[in-house]
């Protein structure tokens, strides 16, 4: 078949792998194009070696996109049997080895690469790279092996205006530890930031100081960051240098971050990309927990290996679930989220919204809640930073209510029925005419 047909045939069946059921259990390539020279959260370079010539930074942007893009190319040639694409990314010896595996029908999903260069030709056309980083290798089903750190010794050289991989050796390969025993949940005084849409990724240090400080004023203890990685979101590098920064904000002023992380399923996609957001190395120490929102849940063994790998981030970091999922360290639960009752009419006037708060944070003394958002409708801070009436809540903690706040409570949400009823009381002169 004609290449230039070929081409994009293969961009056609990329889209449709990353949205087909098969597609799921592994670490597809539905990553827009270019997004990975800058690393996506999953790669960084360490200091160099001395050699002759110093890395430019274009060439190290297209190296990280080769190295990176190998990992998808692979999975897509083993699903779609069309092995094609490898060799822009691999050649010779590397080229056959790349074949083999994607025809062997396993796949790995990878990430914390930390790439050291060894050599840099003088003529700019050959590197030596030793890389590190962690796996998660999967079988032809989808179903986890092997998770593991492996180091690996790389030669690249530039052809065409491609980097490929010319020879590839495994140094090591180290099991990670087994996790820890499940549990226990975090008791945690938390608030959202927001409704799932609103964006805290490009939000300034200043205004992180700012949210900070108000959750301590409010009383609490942690915030929660809402963060979307089901398929379709392009992995952003921006996710872990704007979580890198909330964390030192955040340790200074002694408040937790979690994250509620919406996905299609537990899957090595989805774990890579998590990881992703979480940086390259480490994790932010700030964060305490991930909470996960799947349409479809996982068995156990799958858990395991996600806490696996967030544990062995180096981190006590829990893994929680918003439906019953075995294995997870806690699960959330709708009685810990402060929800506002709109009875008896469907009307919520902001005295009756902040007794219903008050009294929620009363009943649960001993922390392990969430009381809303700071910013959007019903949030406890207005677009600048201060607080709505709704703060009060928190700042002016008192005992319930007396009676005659419930009575002007209920007037309040009573005044249309009782309006309607004065406009029926004064019309009665009328209907009776009309029934005459």
């Amino acid at each position: 078949m004609n290449e230039r047909v070929v081409t994009p045939l293969r961009g056609v069946l990329l889209v449709l792998l990353a949205l087909s059921s098969c597609a799921r259990d592994v670490a597809g390539s539905q990553t827009q194009a270019g997004a990975l020279r800058n690393g996506a959260g999953l790669l960084t370079w360490a200091a160099a070696e001395p050699g002759p010539r110093d890395l430019e930074p274009s060439t190290r942007e297209a190296l990280t996109d080769s190295l990176l893009r190998g990992e998808r190319e692979i999975a897509f040639a083993r699903l779609s049997g069309q092995p094609e694409g490898l060799r822009d990314l691999f050649s010779e010896g590397a080229l056959d080895d790349a074949r083999a595996v994607a025809a062997g029908g396993g796949a790995l999903a990878t990430w914390g690469h930390r790439v050291t260069l060894r050599f840099y030709a003088p003529d700019g056309g050959t590197v030596s790279l030793t890389d590190r980083f962690t796996y998660l290798a999967v079988d032809a089903r989808g179903a986890p092996l092997r998770t593991a750190v492996r180091v690996e010794d790389r030669v690249l050289q530039l052809d065409d205006g491609n980097w490929r991989t010319h020879h590839w050796r495994t140094v090591s390969d180290q099991p990670l530890p087994e996790p820890t025993p499940p549990g226990p949940a975090p008791l945690a005084r938390a608030v959202r930031f927001g409704p799932d849409d609103l964006p805290w990724r490009d939000r300034s240090d200043d205004q992180w100081r700012r949210d900070l400080q108000a959750v301590r004023d409010l009383g609490l203890d942690t915030l929660v960051l809402p963060l979307d990685l089901r398929p379709g979101q392009p992995e952003r590098a921006d996710v872990a240098a704007t979580l890198a920064r909330l964390d030192r904000l955040a340790r200074r002023a002694q408040v937790a971050v979690h994250l509620t992380v919406r996905t299609d399923e537990w899957s090595p996609r989805a774990l890579r990309a998590l990881h992703g957001a979480l940086g390259p190395s480490g994790g932010p120490g700030s964060l305490r927990a991930v909470t996960l929102r799947a349409a479809r849940l996982p068995d156990r063994e799958t858990t395991a290996v996600w806490r696996q790998t967030l544990q062995a981030r180096g981190a006590p970091l829990a893994l929680g679930s918003w439906t019953a999922t075995p294995g997870v360290d806690f699960i959330r639960t709708a009685e810990q989220v402060f929800r506002a009752r709109r009875w008896p009419l469907g009307l919520l006037h902001a005295p009756r919204q902040t007794w219903q708060l008050r009294a929620f944070v009363q009943a649960r003394p001993a922390g392990g809640f969430e009381v809303g958002a700071l910013y959007g409708p019903g949030g406890l801070l207005t677009a600048d930073g201060s607080f709505t009436p709704l703060a009060r809540a928190l700042t002016r903690p008192g005992g319930p209510p007396g009676a005659g706040a419930f009575v002007w409570g209920w007037t309040l949400d009573l005044w249309p029925a009782l309006l309607a009823a004065l406009v029926g009381w004064a019309a009665r002169p009328v209907w009776r005419r009309v029934r005459r």
